[in-house]
């Protein structure tokens, strides 16, 4: 009976030591995210820095695994946009008479970066899945416009004093219509995504900034 425990006991550290994998709405999250190639979505943004506000419109564009495009559709700097094929630069434009001028700029660039210094990357479902996976915590049912979702929080920090992020996912698709950034109990940035296309079937030439 003693030689039996050791080994169990082993098991059981692992396991604690690897963490519990994913349950609930963060695995149904992830399960439906594993079977979507490539995505469009509108998203609506307001973000505060300070006494800072930023209110901002984009279409984005992703396909697995590291490309994405983002286009300022409204709010400061729109025309703008910029490309993203995985590492750390941009390929990006400015709205207006600039709009023709392509520069490849770092990925933390000012030009490249919202209010808050979030990056092209930060806003895909992908950058979403690899928190949830990593330490995804699923907390309340919320209710927005008369829609209940499923949330699932995840520790995230920037250099303006960020502390989590809480995800709303879809009971329909599991994926995720909205996204909260707090510093402390403070909410600095709302994110919310509507006309989300699963069915894109985007190419890698559909990235060429």
């Amino acid at each position: 009976m003693t030689k039996a425990i050791a080994p169990l006991t082993a098991l059981s550290l692992g396991v604690a030591l690897l963490g519990a994998a994913p349950a609930g709405p963060a695995a149904a999250f992830l399960e439906a995210w594993a079977k979507v190639p490539s995505y469009t979505t509108n998203i609506k943004v307001h973000e505060t820095k300070g006494t800072d506000v930023q209110d901002r419109t984009y279409h984005y564009a992703f396909l697995k695994p590291h490309f994405a495009r983002i286009d300022i559709t409204g709010g400061a700097g729109r025309g703008g946009g910029a490309v993203w094929s995985g590492g750390d630069t941009v390929s990006g434009h400015q709205g207006g008479f600039l709009s023709g001028i392509h520069l490849r700029v770092s990925i933390h660039d000012g030009r490249a970066v919202d209010l808050r210094g979030g990056t092209i990357d930060e806003g895909s479902f992908q950058n979403m899945a690899d928190a949830v996976d990593k330490g995804g915590t699923a907390g309340p049912e919320q209710s927005v416009n008369g829609t209940t979702y499923d949330t699932v929080s995840y520790p995230y920090t920037d250099s303006n004093g960020a502390t989590k992020r809480v995800v709303f996912l879809s009971r329909t698709t599991h994926l995720p219509a909205r996204r909260v950034t707090y510093a402390g109990d403070t909410i600095v940035e709302t994110e919310d995504f509507t006309d989300v296309n699963t069915a894109a079937n985007l190419k890698e030439s559909d990235f060429g900034g």
